[in-house]
């Protein structure tokens, strides 16, 4: 292991092993509001409307949930006293005007605490468009997205005071120009600015570590300094913009001086977790009912995993509008088997009996094949709308790991383990995160170390990453993985005397079912009644891993197999 790479993993252990000795863990949750209209036909992708508003306000009161503070939760980590028992942090995100029109109105009658992220470009905005306002004098204008849009889309400074003097309005940084996309790759693909190390097209060269961290540092810095010349203080929480951000980002965000972190992963926080405060994010106006449940993350049905395994040698074979179309291709055929997850091999497919030496991103120990992995998944993440895992060999070295997620927006990553016993008795996510950071690699075998400190350098680059073990034999769910994968069975019948096994032995019960992914049999014909089978046994997790594309296409297997229709409520 490299010495940066060895520092960086040392750190992040660092950032964990303090909260953890607390020994203050308080379960909360936390939502992520942002703008909010009083007509349905004025609403937006990430907008709800006045009445659902109130509504879920009006839940909160009647139903015994207590607003917190950022201040609760600090208080709570100390030990200085506990929060409530239902307890919600409610946030608001980029400065919508309507943060002041229509939020803070609320607030003074419910009198909640909230916290606000501003993005401090748009707090400043610009004038330059060339457009006038009736007076004939330019119109400042705000660069949001790839449009420009009046100022007044933001709240001003004026009204931010007002909302902090109340003292119901906390405000926090979502960055100065972080909030847009950056070059990620030749192909052209433009990924979350804190996620992404630059792609320069006229070198040819990505940013190195140095570069990246002085991009983040400066804009978290002018952030800083534009706030507390505007409202008297620096912010304590940085709320990354679209919830993305990485290892070493988290790590200039601290040395800014920045104490807590928010991000858009929908599970509950925990008081123990001050840079990782997740947040559940009600997007296209849902109705009430589906808000309280989801503020719950009760468990009432086994999650539906499906996952799907992919090649991308065929589209590292062509160059140009030839590669795009067949990644079309590719896209097309994931959309019509419905998996949740796709599986993507991060090397070139070696010679018959030879070990893989070739990567398809960037890195410093293997030849280049051809730099496809970045926009392969980061196009099928956007326009398939399944989480991508990457798989790199056993025999690739920590660094090669931590390299590729410094190039690829992965949502996990897939690892070959060794034989290991079945151990999960709570599956939720932060117990999950807690043992898998608390095991110590000598008590392994020597492939599962190796797994293991491939996660580490991983998510040394890419924090929030996922864990989705290969095991020889699927006796149940690690209890330190996120997923089980078990080798694909032999037939129908094998498949279904696998889940019956692990009926058995309590390991498909709902909180925990989703934990083991059962591999369908290679014979075409087996598969769809391999599904059947198990699934009748209450198994709902399953991965088709063909090889090469094309996937299957078969109808009768993209009815059982695709995740559209799961899970099936009475």
């Amino acid at each position: 292991m490299t010495r940066a790479l060895t520092l960086a993993v040392a750190m992040l252990a660092a950032a964990i092993a303090p909260a953890l000795a607390q020994g203050q863990s308080q379960r909360f949750v936390s939502i992520a509001l942002h703008d909010v209209v009083d007509r349905r036909e004025d609403l937006s992708t990430d907008a709800v409307t006045t009445d659902r508003i109130v509504a879920l306000f009006d839940w909160m009161k009647g139903d015994g949930w207590t607003a917190i503070s950022i201040d609760d939760v600090d208080a709570a980590r100390l030990g200085r006293r506990p929060l409530p028992q239902k307890a919600i942090l409610l946030s608001v995100d980029d400065g919508y005007r309507s943060l002041y029109t229509r939020i803070y109105p609320l607030l003074k009658i419910y009198r909640y605490p909230i916290v606000a992220a501003l993005v401090g470009s748009w707090m400043a905005g610009a004038s330059g468009d060339g457009a006038l306002g009736d007076d004939m004098e330019p119109i400042a204008t705000v660069r949001y997205g790839d449009r420009n849009v009046p100022r007044s889309t933001f709240i001003s400074w004026a009204e931010a005071r007002e909302m902090q003097a109340s003292g119901l309005v906390e405000f926090a940084s979502h960055s100065y120009d972080l909030h847009n996309g950056l070059l990620a790759n030749p192909q052209g693909n433009r990924i979350p600015s804190a996620r992404t190390w630059r792609y320069d097209a006229a070198s040819g060269r990505y940013e190195d570590e140095a570069q990246y961290r002085a991009r983040i540092r400066a804009d978290l810095d002018r952030a800083r300094r534009q706030m507390a010349a505007e409202l008297g203080r620096p912010p304590r929480t940085m709320v990354w913009p679209f919830g993305r951000y990485t290892g070493p980002a988290l790590d200039e965000a601290r040395k800014a001086g920045f104490t807590h972190a928010l991000t858009l992963d929908p599970e509950p926080a925990d008081t123990s977790q001050p840079f990782a405060i997740h947040r559940y994010f009600p997007n296209r106006n849902p109705p009430l009912g589906e808000i309280a449940d989801n503020l719950r993350f009760d468990v009432e049905y086994p999650e539906s995993v499906r996952i799907a395994c992919l090649k991308v040698d065929s589209l590292a074979a062509v160059q140009g509008a030839a590669q795009d179309e067949a990644l079309g291709r590719v896209i097309e055929q994931i959309r019509a088997l419905g998996p949740n997850k796709v599986v993507i091999d991060g090397f070139a497919e070696p010679p018959a009996g030879a070990a893989p030496t070739e990567a398809y991103f960037p890195n410093h120990l293997w030849p280049v094949k051809a730099d496809i992995l970045s926009r392969a998944s980061w196009q099928i993440r956007s326009r398939a709308g399944a989480d991508v895992f990457v798989r790199l060999p056993a025999n690739a070295p920590p660094e090669l790991w931590a390299d590729m997620l410094r190039r690829v927006p992965a949502d996990g990553i897939a690892v070959e383990a060794g034989a290991l016993p079945a151990a999960m008795t709570d599956a939720s996510k932060t117990s999950i995160r807690r043992r898998r950071a608390a095991l110590d690699p000598a008590t392994l075998d020597p492939q599962s170390a190796r797994a293991l400190q491939a996660f580490r350098a991983a998510a040394s680059i890419a924090p929030g990453l996922r864990l989705l073990l290969s095991v020889p034999v699927l006796a149940g769910p690690v209890d330190w993985a996120d997923y089980t994968m078990g080798p694909p069975a032999g037939d129908a019948a094998a498949l279904e005397a696998d889940a019956r096994a692990l009926r058995a032995k309590g390991m498909l019960r709902p909180d925990i079912a989703g934990h083991s992914v059962l591999t369908l049999p290679s014979a075409p014909g087996q598969q769809r009644r391999a599904i059947l089978a198990a699934q009748r046994q209450t198994a709902s997790a399953f991965a088709l891993c063909p090889g090469n594309t094309p996937l299957p296409a078969d109808p009768a297997l993209i009815s059982a197999f695709s995740s559209a229709s799961f899970p099936r409520k009475p």
